[in-house]
């Protein structure tokens, strides 16, 4: 509801509203998407609506993924909200400016509406980032970069032919990334999920993110069904303004402080177990790692 009342006060010319099937079994589920799928008649506005409403039910992975197909065949550009995302009346502004201004740069892949670093102070002109980072809570994106994507690019791809080595702007966060997505491997492999799957594919392309100078979007539900863990515990704060600080010379900029605090905010407080296992791959070397690691896997399942 919250999304949708922002998306109300901007009020675009254009609005792709999905929703997926209830699942039947659920009768507070049925009731809720009900009265979701009524919201449409809400737009009193100026605006030309399209509606996919499922009519079965299909997982979350197929139907995040499908939502973004119908759109991106429609569209040559698009502002994607989940259901979790708030947007700032700000954060269409962002949207509108550089999705025109990166349509050509195939370097970039995305915008994203994030920013948690506090911190940040930008220099003089300044009113965008450069990253090498990977947050997709709010975001727009281009149709020939969505579907150039490769949903069945595995981890042991990019990892073996050194990716991650030739893609992040420092050491650390290639260390991270790849620790990362070597946890999430099976995961990917199994779903597809496509938050994981475009990341990797930036990564190979050397698809880089824009983001804004000041947060644009607040996540509400990230600890859910799909998720156990906040990367936006610290970070209760967004844009105010219906405008975006937009400076007359719109530079952007690789900022190291605020890679440092994007990262910081998604690591959070590592457990025990992933210092333990950082200081053996540091002590065994990452192949060696890997090798035993999967030995262990198989000789656990096949007991």
């Amino acid at each position: 509801r919250q999304v949708f009342d922002q998306i109300k006060k901007a009020k675009p010319k254009k609005l792709y509203f999905y929703s997926n099937k209830a699942r039947v079994d659920r009768p507070d589920e049925v009731r809720n998407n009900e009265e979701i799928r009524s919201w449409v008649k809400e737009v009193d506005w100026d605006c030309e609506l399209h509606t996919f409403f499922r009519e079965e039910y299909v997982d979350v992975y197929t139907s995040v993924r499908g939502a973004m197909d119908w759109v991106f065949e429609n569209e040559e550009q698009a502002i994607v909200l989940e259901d979790d995302c708030v947007p700032s009346v700000a954060f269409f502004e962002f949207c509108d400016f550089f999705l025109d201004k990166y349509k050509d740069d195939k370097s970039v892949a995305f915008l994203s509406g994030n920013n948690y670093a506090k911190k940040y102070q930008r220099k003089e002109g300044i009113d965008h980032i450069y990253a090498d980072f990977f947050s997709f809570f709010g975001f727009a994106s281009w149709r020939n970069r969505w579907q150039e994507v490769n949903f069945h690019i595995t981890v042991d791809e990019v990892m073996s032919k050194g990716y991650f080595e030739t893609y992040f702007f420092n050491q650390k966060n290639t260390y991270f990334f790849k620790d990362r997505f070597t946890v999430v491997a099976d995961f990917i492999d199994k779903t597809h999920v496509w938050d994981y799957v475009l990341s990797l594919n930036c990564i190979k392309n050397k698809w880089y993110g824009v983001y804004p100078i000041t947060n644009l979007v607040r996540n509400i539900g990230v600890v859910g069904c799909h998720s156990n863990e906040s990367v936006l515990r610290l970070v209760d704060y967004i844009e105010q303004s219906d405008h975006y600080p937009f400076t007359p010379q719109h530079i952007g900029e690789k900022d190291v402080c605020f890679e440092k605090q994007m990262l910081k905010k998604t690591i959070g407080k590592r457990p025990v177990k992933n210092i333990m296992k950082n200081v053996s791959k540091a002590f065994l070397g990452e192949k060696t790692y890997c090798k035993i690691k999967k030995f262990v896997k198989y000789v656990i399942e096949n007991r």
